[in-house]
């Protein structure tokens, strides 16, 4: 007896099958892909102008992508308390959950940015404190910086109860900072406060103790959500680095040394190309970072404009010296953010500037560099040069400097005046000469000790 019933053939099956398995797996990517998603954030090295920049911009872009939370992953040994700051003022503004992850060290400022999440999270050898300020040069920082820190850490303190709703002890931040703070059964006095993640549990300043980011993401009920890891550009990167105190101290050492020893060499070479190199690199970064605006570039600029103008065309040390040196310390010190770290920072380049410069002038007299760049190497008629017109005739006459030395200058002899300079030593107006040497239209001259 035949039946109507047909045969299926397993190709087909198989096509349907696969059909459905690609639809079902571009449904679930569309509806993951269109989801709001989680913003990752590492906060991690050194904290400075260039990191906070960074967090902005990811801080900007999470919102943009309307995700619904953001985990700011912590592993760093501090900074700068201005970035410190500014970071918690960035996080504290953001109008989404926010959590703080803790994967390794949040010392110093990374204790103050791990306090700015609604919950905080710890791996399991994760501490958290020893915040106390120091200066660039590691030193204790005054008692009214320190006292403005120490409240700065409890109003972060207080602010995350008020979020969260927890019985947090404030004074267990300003501990973190101040190491006369004793609380009984937590720190004894003469001692900064770092939390393990399990003590910090236990004091309620930190919610779960995770093993990596996805059991963190988990706890949070956040484990299927689409991640987003934000990182930096090679930009980001670079101003980060750059806006580093120790970093920026040394571009501006490099750039006043390398223009100092421009000034005094023939024509523009290596040593002017350095400095202004130097020179942009440090205010450059400073403006990528938000730390200053392009005025304080023009300002630098101005007033090396103002130097030169001194050096070559004013005599003595007047008006224009005096603005120039005022517009170029004003332009460094306007683009830092903190008072005491731009006249640090300032100070420790002025001086490493007037070392390293008077060494190299001492290598390059003593190495006839320093000739060779100021093109005082004679040239003899024996070597085919020939020098029109000479004055010869002028070596052994005796007058007076008019104006300055600074090598090149102008002095008088028997009422004529001419353009002369020194043997690299400068010399005030009215101190008696002698030309020494001429190396063709160059007048070489030495002070006569009465």
């Amino acid at each position: 007896m035949k039946t109507g019933a047909k045969r299926v053939n397993p190709v087909t099956v198989i096509i349907l099958l696969f059909a459905m398995i690609v639809t079902y797996l571009a449904y679930n990517r569309t509806l993951t892909e269109t989801s709001p998603p989680v913003y990752v954030i590492p906060v991690k090295g050194d904290l400075t102008g260039g990191m906070a920049d960074f967090v902005r911009r990811a801080v900007t872009e999470a919102k943009r992508e309307k995700a619904c939370a953001i985990l700011v992953e912590i592993s760093t040994f501090g900074g700068s308390v201005d970035a410190m700051k500014e970071i918690g003022e960035i996080l504290a503004e953001v109008e989404l959950p926010v959590y703080t992850f803790v994967n390794g060290k949040a010392i110093s400022a990374g204790a103050y940015i791990a306090l700015a999440g609604d919950k905080i999270l710890m791996t399991p050898a994760a501490v958290m404190g020893a915040s106390q300020p120091r200066t660039v040069q590691g030193k204790e920082v005054p008692e009214k910086e320190m006292s403005a820190i120490r409240k700065i850490f409890r109003a972060q303190a207080e602010a995350r109860a008020a979020r969260t709703g927890l019985e947090l002890d404030p004074l267990l931040a300003e501990a973190m900072v101040d190491p006369e703070i004793e609380i009984p059964g937590v720190i004894a006095k003469g001692k900064l406060l770092t939390l393990t993640a399990k003590r910090a549990v236990e004091l309620k300043y930190a919610d779960y103790i995770v093993e990596n980011r996805n059991e963190a993401l988990a706890r949070l009920g956040l484990g299927d959500t689409r991640i987003v890891q934000v990182t930096q550009t090679p930009v980001e990167g670079l101003v980060a680095f750059l806006t580093h105190p120790v970093v920026s101290s040394l571009l501006l050492t490099i750039g006043f040394t390398a223009l100092i020893i421009e000034v005094f060499t023939a024509g523009f070479g290596l040593a002017g190309t350095v400095g202004i190199v130097s020179i942009l690199l440090f205010f450059g970064a400073r403006i990528l970072s938000g730390l200053a605006g392009v005025e304080v570039l023009l300002l630098f600029f101005l007033g090396l404009i103002l130097l030169v103008v001194e050096i070559f065309v004013t005599p003595g040390f007047g008006v224009a010296g005096i603005a120039g040196l005022a517009s170029v310390g004003a332009s460094v010190f306007l683009s830092y953010s903190n008072s005491s770290e731009a006249l640090l920072s300032l100070g420790l380049s002025t001086v490493w500037t007037l070392v390293l410069a008077a060494f190299l002038f001492q290598y390059m007299k003593s190495s006839g560099l320093f000739q060779r760049l100021a093109l005082q190497t004679a040239q003899t008629k024996e070597e085919g040069y020939t020098a029109v017109p000479t004055y010869e005739a002028y070596v052994g006459k005796e007058g007076l400097v008019v104006g300055t030395l600074r090598p090149a200058g102008t002095a008088e002899f028997d009422g004529e005046r001419l353009d002369v300079v020194s043997e690299g030593e400068y010399l005030e107006a009215g101190t008696r000469v002698q030309i020494v040497r001429t190396e063709g239209r160059r007048i070489v001259v030495r002070k006569i000790n009465e």
